[in-house]
């Protein structure tokens, strides 16, 4: 498939998926050891990237992540508990997830980029959306970071990450349950989880 690179499977080992531009043509890289059988597929380049997703019929039903975002395709053949990363092309946010420890039960498209343009009413300093079809509720661990760099004094100090919501017409900012953090101006790493597929935000001043 074109613009798109295969993990190959680890078995006793953490399988890594970073989405990075350019350079090989594909804009992307493989960490594994060698071992047969393919568990996910991640579309990294600047075009639209196209997955295949099972309905409820049993028919591959195409979908699509927005061009510049980042996307893994899981798939039943994962290996269980392997560990899987998108990064955005800026270097600001990270998703990791684990695969279930009992394996795949349905495949997935997850995807990780930067709206652009940012919806409509939404205020904010850095934004960042995690879209998902299929088995992103299923896989284990899942967490976003955000590593950014300010001289803005935040306000709070420390900055949080909150979730942009639309689904009322107007936007309403709902707190996330918070990770590791760390904050010594001007560098800060904020990682919540990311139990939602939806808009994370960072507001360093309200």
């Amino acid at each position: 498939m074109k613009n798109r690179w295969f993990l190959a499977g680890l078995t006793g080992a953490a399988v890594l998926l970073t989405a990075c531009g350019g350079g090989d043509g594909g804009g992307s890289s493989t960490s594994n050891d060698g071992s047969a059988g393919s568990t996910a597929q991640a579309g990294t380049n600047g075009t639209t990237d196209t997955a295949s997703q099972a309905g409820s019929d049993g028919q591959a039903n195409a979908v699509k992540c927005p061009g510049s975002y980042k996307s893994i395709q899981v798939t039943k053949s994962a290996i269980p508990n392997a560990t899987m990363t998108l990064v955005t092309d800026d270097g600001i946010a990270t998703l990791t997830f684990k695969t279930p420890p009992d394996g795949v039960v349905r495949d997935g498209t997850i995807c990780l980029g930067k709206p652009d343009p940012v919806p409509a009413g939404v205020k904010a300093d850095y934004v960042y959306e995690i879209k998902a079809y299929g088995a992103f509720d299923d896989m284990f661990n899942r967490t976003l970071t955000l590593n950014f760099k300010t001289d803005v004094i935040p306000d709070p100090n420390p900055p949080v990450v909150e979730m942009a919501d639309l689904s009322s017409g107007n936007v309403t900012y709902k707190p996330t349950i918070p990770g590791s953090v760390y904050s010594v101006r001007p560098n800060y790493s904020l990682a919540v989880a990311a139990n939602f597929p939806g808009l994370y935000v960072v507001r360093l001043t309200r």
